[in-house]
């Protein structure tokens, strides 16, 4: 049995609201996070976009129907984007994706009853593109980089980037009428693609979003000042880098940040369980405890991340503490049941290259701890040259 393009959109539209109630129930019935309202954000948006398709399909006449979810898809895709950035721990953004899907809006709106399906239809898909290839980005990065649904979501977001801006350039370039365009990117083999993606997104942000509010994410919650691994949680670490970092610049002191990143995390994870990963993350915070300069501040500010604040007297003791910290670490195996020992990526700033700026200091040993990891890890970079954040 063959199905019309009009019966194929239909039945992603069904989809997209069943995975959409499905995600937002289970959000307004766990904690309410960030990241969870802007990934429902997104799914409501996609309720809109196959309301506003379904309403055109059945009524030709209801023209404006197109300029509803041109904009609510720019609105389902940016918002997946701002969702990835929160979770992140960045700023949102979303101000660009309303800005961007105003401005579709607009361009849908312009053709009116003359428009028909295809209003706005270039522009649109090239700035879903943009968003899917920004939303793919960040979901490589921080927390989510470590995270095997975070990658998977990378994935979902990156074959959304290529489909529509190939699908934009044969629009733009061949026509609706062309035979390229009909194989590949009509309505009908736009809905069958999207019905596999919409799927796939929603179990990985819903596990995403499931992680982030679980009791036992070692890494990512806190107990007063401290994180569940005993060490001090990101704020509190902010709050006393900057005042260490303000003194010691009064009294030209010298001092390091030192940066590590457990290696193969979400492989433990993976292989071994969550407990594992979770027992690799306190394994390695007593480690710090225990190998670092009694009187450094030690943080925390993301899963497998952690960093060390020491007072140094020159480079050269800052690569010897370190050191330290990676034969202590790889001394003995990841408890009884597992038999693998752990290693991690290491990142070094100092304020004799850097100056006595936390952000400065952070962004520094952060780009030495990706240039580690990218050679394959358990290694240590110093970093010497200022680095622009992305």
């Amino acid at each position: 049995m063959l199905l019309d393009a009009s019966t194929l959109q239909m039945m992603s539209g069904l989809i997209v609201i069943l995975c959409g109630v499905s995600f937002i129930f289970n959000t307004a019935l766990n904690r309410n996070d960030p990241p969870g309202r802007l990934w429902s954000l997104a799914f409501v948006a996609g309720m809109m976009v196959a309301v506003g398709y379904g309403v055109y399909i059945v009524s030709a006449d209801a023209w404006w129907a197109i300029t509803f979810a041109n904009t609510a898809l720019v609105v389902t895709v940016g918002a997946l984007w701002s969702g990835c950035r929160v979770y992140n721990g960045r700023s949102s953004g979303f101000l660009i994706v309303g800005g961007l899907a105003l401005l579709v809006g607009a361009i849908s709106l312009l053709p009116g009853p003359d428009g028909g399906e295809w209003a706005g239809a270039g522009p649109l898909w090239l700035v879903v593109a943009a968003m899917g290839g920004l939303g793919g980005f960040e979901a490589l990065r921080g927390r989510l980089r470590r995270n095997v649904n975070g990658r998977i979501l990378a994935i979902v977001l990156g074959v959304v980037s290529v489909f529509y801006v190939t699908r934009a350039v044969t629009f733009l370039v061949a026509g609706v009428e062309s035979a390229t365009f009909r194989t590949y990117f009509d309505s009908g083999t736009t809905s069958i693609l999207n019905m596999a993606l919409i799927v796939t997104a929603c179990i990985a942000v819903s596990i995403l979003r499931a992680e982030g509010v679980g009791s036992n994410a070692v890494g990512d919650i806190t107990v007063g000042i401290h994180s569940a691994a005993g060490v001090l949680s990101a704020v509190s670490f902010r709050q006393v880098a900057t005042d260490h970092l303000e003194r010691a610049d009064r009294a030209q002191q010298g001092l390091a940040m030192i940066g590590a990143d457990i290696d193969n995390l979400p492989e433990i994870n993976t292989a071994f369980g969550r407990s594992a990963g979770d027992e690799a993350i306190a394994r390695f915070a007593d480690i710090l405890r225990s190998s670092a300069p009694l009187m450094a501040q030690i943080g925390h500010p993301a899963a497998g991340r952690f960093y060390v604040l020491a007072a140094v007297g020159s480079a050269t003791e800052a690569r010897s503490i370190t050191e330290r910290i990676q034969n202590a670490l790889v001394d003995g195996p990841l408890g009884e049941s597992y038999q693998i020992r752990l290693t991690a990526s290491f990142g070094i700033a100092d304020t004799f290259d850097h100056g006595y700026s936390l952000t400065g200091l952070t962004d520094a040993v952060s780009h030495a701890i990706v240039l580690v990891k990218e050679q394959g890890g358990n290694d240590i970079a110093v970093v010497t040259e200022t680095v622009t954040p992305l």
